[in-house]
C-alpha cells in the first residue's frame, strides 16, 4: 500500500464511505487510541480540543467506554495521521524510536516534541518507505555511496570529493545565491542515496533538522523556516550524523565543555560539516587568514559576508573557521553570536531572488525533495507505478505530476 507523504497511509475507503452516518458505532482497541495520540505528541486536552470533543469524553473512549462513532474515529485518524485500520490492531506495533532529542544545555527549559515535528518525522519515514518500495519494484539495490569506507581516515575530504563529483550542477561560486548552494549540496546527497526533505511548521527553536540513519536509505530533513545558509549547514551537519551512524534531532548547538556524549557528538558533527563546506587547507591560504593578526578582536560583517559568498556558507561559519585558525578569539565569536541578529549571522548578502508568486507546487516539491519527486515520477514513466499510486506518493492531483517533475529538474528551490 503506497504511503502518502502528506499524511501517513493512503486510505482504502471508497469516496462514498466519507458520508457514513455519524451514528454508526466504532469499537477500536482502546489502547491503540492512546498509542496513536501519544505518538502524535498530543495531550488529551489538546487532542480533544482539535477533535471538538470534551477531554473527559476522549478519555472515556481511551478507556473502552461506548459512544465513539466511525465518523469520530475517522477524525482521530486524520488528526493523528494514522490509517483507520491501525485502531483495530490487537497490540501496539513494535516501532523503535529513530530520532533522539539533543538540546542546547544553555537554553532555558526543554522543548517537548511538538505534534508538527512528530508528524514531519513520520512523513519522512513514509517517504523513505516509498523509496524502498520503488527500489524493490525496480529490483534495484540502494547505492549506499553516501557511506565513507571504514578504513578512511580523512572522512571529511573523502565526503567532500564524493559530493563534488555527484552534484547535479557546477559549484556556484561567489556569485551564487544560497538557494543555488543548497541545491548543489542537496542534489549531491540525493545522488549518493540520501533522501533529503524539508520539514514545515517546525519552530527553529525546536529543531534545525533531523536525520534518520537507517540503512539502506537514510533521511535528512532541514527546517524550511530557517535561512538557506542555515539549512546548508544543517544539511551537512546531519550528514555527519549519518557518517557517525546515529540519528539525531539537532539545533546545531555548540558546547564542548559538557561531559555529555551527545554534546561532544554535536560539536564533532559541526566540525565535520564546517570542514566539508570550508576545507581548512584551502581556507588557510585565503587573504582573510594570511593577512589577519592572531586572535583578532574585530571582524566587520561586510568582510565576513564577502568571504562567506566564496564558500556558500553563512558569516557565522566563516567566523567560526577564523577561531579554528586562531584569527579570531573565541570570546569575540561568542559575543558576536549572542549580539547579532539572525540576518547578520546567516545572510551572506546574496539572498535576493525573483518573487515566484507563491507557487504552491514549487513549495510542495521543495518539501518532498526533488530527488524523491524525480524517483517517484520516474517509476511512473517506467511502468512500475500507476498514476493513482504516483498521485498518492506525491500527495498531488494527477494533472499536477508533470508540473512537479518540471520543478524537480531545476536548481531553483524556494
Amino acid at each position: 500500500m503506497p504511503l502518502d507523504p502528506g499524511g501517513y497511509v493512503v486510505s482504502d475507503r471508497p469516496p462514498q464511505e466519507a458520508t457514513l452516518s455519524r451514528s454508526i458505532p466504532a469499537h477500536p482497541n482502546p489502547d491503540m487510541l492512546v498509542w496513536a495520540r501519544e505518538t502524535a505528541r498530543l495531550s488529551v486536552e489538546s487532542a480533544a480540543q482539535r477533535l471538538h470533543v470534551g477531554a473527559a469524553e476522549l478519555e472515556a473512549w481511551e478507556h473502552g467506554q461506548a459512544g465513539l462513532t466511525v465518523a469520530k474515529l475517522q477524525n482521530m485518524a486524520d488528526l493523528y495521521r494514522r490509517p483507520l485500520a491501525a485502531f483495530f490492531l490487537s497490540e501496539r506495533p513494535d516501532v523503535p524510536e529513530r530520532v533522539r532529542d539533543f538540546r542546547r544545555p544553555w537554553r532555558a527549559g526543554q522543548y517537548p516534541e511538538s505534534p508538527n515535528l512528530a508528524a514531519e518525522i513520520r512523513r519522512a519515514e513514509a517517504q523513505r518507505e516509498n523509496v524502498l518500495e520503488i527500489l524493490d519494484l525496480r529490483d534495484e539495490a540502494p547505492s549506499g555511496m553516501w557511506r565513507t569506507p571504514a578504513a578512511e581516515h580523512d572522512m571529511e575530504s573523502y565526503a567532500r570529493v564524493m559530493l563534488d563529483e555527484h552534484a547535479l550542477v557546477k559549484r556556484p561560486g561567489p556569485s551564487g545565491k544560497p538557494t543555488d548552494w543548497f541545491f548543489y549540496w542537496s542534489s549531491a546527497l540525493e545522488e549518493v542515496g540520501v533522501l533529503v526533505v524539508t520539514a514545515t511548521r517546525v519552530p527553529s527553536a525546536e529543531a534545525d533538522g533531523f536525520s534518520i540513519a537507517f540503512d539502506p536509505v537514510p533521511v535528512i530533513a532541514v527546517n524550511g523556516g530557517t535561512h538557506f545558509n542555515r539549512r546548508i549547514f544543517t544539511l551537512l551537519h546531519e550528514y555527519a550524523h549519518l557518517l557517525a551512524n546515529t540519528s539525531a534531532l539537532c539545533d546545531l548547538h555548540e558546547d564542548s565543555r559538557t561531559p555529555r556524549d551527545v554534546d561532544r557528538l554535536e560539536v564533532e558533527c559541526n566540525r565535520i560539516a564546517a570542514e566539508i563546506l570550508v576545507p581548512s587547507a584551502k581556507f588557510a591560504t585565503r587573504p582573510i587568514v594570511t593577512q589577519a593578526s592572531k586572535n583578532q578582536e574585530n571582524w566587520p560583517l561586510a568582510t565576513l559576508r564577502e568571504e562567506a559568498r566564496v564558500w556558500g556558507v553563512s558569516p557565522e561559519v566563516i567566523l567560526r573557521k577564523l577561531v579554528t585558525h586562531q584569527r579570531a578569539s573565541k570570546s569575540f565569536y561568542d559575543a558576536w553570536r549572542d549580539a547579532r541578529s539572525e540576518d547578520d549571522r546567516y545572510s551572506s548578502g546574496s539572498d535576493a531572488r525573483a518573487n515566484g508568486g507563491g507557487d504552491g507546487l514549487r513549495t510542495k516539491v521543495r518539501n518532498l525533495g526533488k530527488g524523491y519527486v524525480r524517483s517517484v515520477v520516474g517509476a511512473l514513466s517506467e511502468g512500475y507505478l500507476t498514476t493513482y499510486e504516483t498521485s498518492n506518493m506525491l500527495n498531488a492531483k494527477v494533472d499536477q505530476i508533470p508540473k512537479m517533475l518540471a520543478r524537480a529538474r531545476v536548481p531553483e528551490v524556494d
